[in-house]
């Protein structure tokens, strides 16, 4: 249970659930409703999304070729850790405080903060984007199409902007809203776009397919845009706007680094491959890494839907379900995610050959990465639960220590071992900022993550679900 007396966030609680005579199995069956109710529909999102990513990308890499490709997915690498670093962490800085906006029905401080993120995220955008753009011009790389590289970085700005969008409506309980069309629409235009270059030029280069992307994320941009509008309340729209600028930036900041980091020990392995190694070899571990992916994608989907439901625990003082809620996403994670890492390590050799002849080698860096993934998964919402219980600055300082780490093995290890040096480096630094958050969450909360997976109040809840005559009820 949490322990009250050491909780020092910035909003800590101020009133405590009241007491309710409730069995252990009901009240976890409570908790358990409002989760899986709502992650039903972003399952679907975020299953069919991730169908779709995964079937496109094997499509960019059958009609492109492994160096092609790789070049393609290098660029886009580096404008996604551009385009989270553009955000300011502003897009888990909506998580903090928009829940709390809402349940006091403070809608200028709402309307604010959406205003204000969007503002900061274009200008922020543009002057990486313009700085980088320099940058390529004096240092160009040596086996890498600046071509590429260039369009990627101007990506930059719209990228930005749709992560922005996507968290408006998940910090509002809106997720399977928010997610669906950077999930389902984008990549879904960007095969049709890329396409329809292909009949008319005979042939896809890396070029043309990032010319596909713009068309389909400005596409998704004014969608999420329009999304964006109607999950606001009526109220927010004839309100003044109230600027808390400094709280906002003095909260983003650390989450900055935190998200940073974490784009950085996601891109690391690729980045450094891209410099040291052939870029046919970047588009190996690329399909390597997306296909390992896919044994987080429970935990992803989980964490989207009980983000929400945890901030807005917290802010009513409602420890003990926060407490139990967090357990409930690791057991609710861990398993599925077990299966698909037996799936992908029995099976992964033959998945990869879908890529186009070569792929299959990336089998090492794939099983390699699917440890990690599995890690990841039995960690639970650790980096959740540190951004809304105000512990930003400790998780800043630990995704700093395992970037730091991710790095060193990748510069030691890419250049003898490849891509299974980077997948060494990238799973060492997920082991490390996963084990070391879960203690701070330990010691300063009082939740052992681990202990959803034998919590006998959650698996019997589980268990109602597939029972025929299941007292369950979706919430209304």
């Amino acid at each position: 249970m949490l322990r009250k007396e050491s909780i020092d966030s910035a909003e800590p609680p101020q009133v405590l659930g009241a007491a309710t005579e409730l069995t252990p199995e009901a009240e976890a069956n409570g908790v358990m409703t409002p989760l899986l109710t709502g992650s039903a529909a972003v399952a679907l999102v975020w299953i069919a999304g991730a169908g779709l990513q995964y079937v496109s990308q094997v499509l960019f890499a059958r009609w492109m070729g492994a160096p092609d490709y790789g070049n393609y997915v290098y660029a886009i690498a580096l404008g996604q850790i551009l385009a989270i670093v553009s955000g300011l962490g502003l897009p888990i800085v909506l998580m903090r405080f928009v829940p709390g906006y809402v349940a006091r029905h403070d809608w200028t401080g709402l309307r604010g903060i959406v205003r204000r993120s969007r503002q900061l995220t274009v200008a922020a955008s543009i002057a990486l984007a313009a700085l980088l753009t320099i940058v390529l011009s004096i240092a160009r790389p040596g086996s890498l199409d600046i071509m590429v590289l260039l369009l990627g970085t101007w990506l930059v700005p719209a990228a930005a902007l749709s992560n922005l969008e996507s968290e408006i409506s998940h910090s509002l309980n809106r997720v399977a809203l928010g997610y669906m069309f950077p999930v389902l629409a984008d990549p879904l235009l960007c095969v049709g776009f890329a396409l329809a270059l292909k009949s008319m030029r005979g042939h896809l280069s890396a070029t043309l397919l990032m010319m596909a992307r713009y068309f389909s994320l400005s596409v998704t941009l004014v969608l999420q845009f329009a999304v964006s509008q109607i999950v606001l309340p009526m109220a927010v729209r004839g309100s003044k706007p109230r600027f808390e600028t400094a709280l906002w930036l003095r909260v983003s900041l650390p989450l900055l680094l935190v998200t940073g980091c974490y784009v950085v020990l996601s891109r690391a392995d690729l980045m450094t491959l891209g410099l040291f190694r052939p870029p046919g070899e970047a588009g190996l571990y690329s399909a390597a890494a997306r296909t390992a992916g896919l044994g987080s994608l429970v935990l992803s989907v989980v964490n989207a839907r009980g983000g929400p439901i945890l901030s807005q625990a917290w802010s009513r003082g409602d420890l003990t379900r926060f407490d139990l809620l967090a357990r409930t996403i690791v057991a609710v994670a861990v398993w599925p995610s077990l299966v698909v890492a037996l799936v992908l390590w029995t099976g992964g050799g033959r998945i990869l050959a879908m890529f186009g002849p070569g792929f299959s080698a990336g089998y090492s860096a794939l099983a390699i990465l699917v440890v990690g993934n599995l890690v990841n998964s039995a960690a639970g919402p650790v980096t959740t639960l540190a951004i809304i219980t105000g512990r930003e600055h400790a998780a800043a300082r630990i995704f700093a220590w395992a970037t730091v780490v991710d790095l060193v093995l990748c510069i030691l290890l890419v250049p003898r071992l490849g891509s299974v040096g980077a997948a060494i480096a990238t799973v060492a630094g997920m082991c490390l900022w996963n084990a070391w958050l879960n203690w701070v969450i330990s010691r300063d909360l009082g939740i052992r993550l681990s202990g959803g997976l034998t919590d006998r109040r959650i698996l019997k809840a589980a268990s109602l679900l597939f029972r025929p005559t299941s007292s369950w009820k979706p919430a209304e």
